[in-house]
């Protein structure tokens, strides 16, 4: 059985949990969550309106889902309280003990390294499209997240998911290459962003650096192309990185083109080489029509097309980009049977869930305001971002009303997961390629 029949990683909707799982989220019944509606036709957003739900979205991400402690953005508040939104992260005795899953799947601090990487990118386009100064102290935060997860394991070149801000160093010992994938991302847009700086970039060279010379190491036969746990074990869920499904293929020449690139190391130049021909031949296969997973392959594909000298390779990379596009395009419209959902008098504690099981491993069951919020706010952002990530999108008036309203309808003050980090991210991509414009007062 391979990773993509295994599961993939889907935290604050199940991401990286054992298809059982997946299905059992079903099952909760909460008052809190409506029936699901067919998606209606889209409604006229101003820039202004729009705008200001961006912003919105922007001082949630900070006030509710972010923690100085560790200066890393979690995937779920714990709590509707302002005072502690975050309260119920795992203690340091839990991550010690692996509960109640080596990946802290279900705990709210599983994807740390992917929406670090989503966020400094935001940051990079946002910047590039603006110029505002001030997103330099927030690009050095989100960095130092990124920097926490990407040196502080003992073992040399692994990224952490998560690190609970009760003691700033406690995590989870497995990791995945959708983490992998967004870390390295996000590290490379900040790289070349003139926000960064030159003592930043030398962290970032001795980083990647140190992730390379692991999947050197330790994605080969020997282990099934696994990243390999912190604690050398190679028996991991979600962390293979060839001889894969066609949506995960590209990530591993991805890596090592990034890292040739910040460190200037020609041997993983030569390795990206080397795994490129046979990712770019797989990546246009059958696929997952899975929106999240398809976003990550296109940011795999993005940077392998930018980085392509060969323009061979480099058409073949497009090609596969128009692809992955035109499959994710119909989840745009997903934001259209969005409706306000309130969590009010639901426990949003991970450990009042009943646990169930799935290959040995003890999940928590989500409640259903976590899947609709992930099925209406995140999945339509994420369809939305893979269009954005084209070098020539082109999209129809029509398309444009579905982003515009699938960015403005949310309740940001409210929501408990993290679809705003990706409906930002679409946003501020959007505004960097001209699709979508600023108020012009801004």
């Amino acid at each position: 059985m391979n990773d993509a029949s295994r599961g993939q990683d889907r935290c604050g909707g199940g991401r990286g949990w054992p298809p059982i799982v997946w299905v059992a989220l079903g099952a909760a019944t909460l008052s809190a969550v409506p029936a699901s509606a067919a998606p209606a036709d889209p409604v006229a957003v101003t820039d202004d309106g729009l705008y200001a739900k961006v912003d919105e979205a922007w001082r949630a991400s900070w006030d509710r889902f972010y923690d100085e402690r560790t200066n890393l953005f979690y995937d779920r508040v714990c709590s509707l309280d302002a005072a502690e939104p975050l309260g119920c992260l795992p203690t340091p005795d839990e991550c010690a003990r692996q509960y109640p899953n080596p990946n802290g799947w279900g705990t709210g601090m599983e994807d740390c390294a992917i929406s670090g990487g989503v966020m400094l990118s935001m940051i990079c386009d946002r910047f590039a499209a603006t110029g505002e100064g001030e997103l330099r102290a927030a690009a050095k935060k989100a960095f130092a997240g990124m920097v926490l997860l990407g040196a502080a394991s003992p073992s040399k070149g692994f990224v952490i998911r998560g690190v609970t801000p009760a003691d700033g160093h406690s995590h989870y010992s497995e990791s995945s290459r959708d983490q992998y994938t967004w870390y390295a991302y996000g590290l490379w847009r900040y790289y070349r962003s003139p926000l960064s700086t030159d003592e930043e970039k030398a962290a970032m060279r001795e980083i990647m650096a140190a992730i390379c010379a692991r999947l050197e190491r330790n994605v080969v036969a020997e282990h099934d192309y696994h990243i390999g746990r912190e604690d050398g074990t190679f028996d991991g869920l979600v962390d293979k990185m060839w001889e894969n499904e066609a949506h995960e293929i590209a990530r591993l020449p991805m890596i090592y083109a990034i890292g040739a690139e910040l460190t200037g190391d020609e041997r993983w130049r030569a390795a990206a080489k080397r795994f490129a021909p046979e990712a770019a031949a797989q990546s246009a296969g059958e696929s997952t029509k899975i929106l999240y997973a398809l976003l990550q392959e296109q940011v795999s594909l993005e940077a392998l097309y930018e980085l392509e000298d060969s323009p061979e390779l480099k058409a073949r990379w497009l090609e596969c980009m128009r692809l992955v596009a035109r499959r994710a395009e119909a989840g745009c419209r997903n934001g259209l049977a969005y409706r306000p959902l309130d969590a009010a008098g639901i426990d949003l504690d991970w450990r009042a869930w009943p646990l169930r099981e799935s290959r040995g491993y003890q999940i928590p069951t989500l409640p259903d305001i976590c899947k609709e919020e992930d099925r209406t706010i995140r999945q339509p952002a994420e369809a939305i971002l893979v269009q954005f990530f084209l070098p020539d999108p082109a999209l129809t008036p029509e398309q444009v009303a579905v982003v515009k309203q699938a960015i403005a309808q949310v309740d940001y003050a409210k929501i408990v997961t993290y679809g705003l980090y990706y409906t930002q991210a679409a946003y501020w991509r959007g505004v960097r390629l001209g699709v979508v414009r600023l108020p012009d007062n801004r």
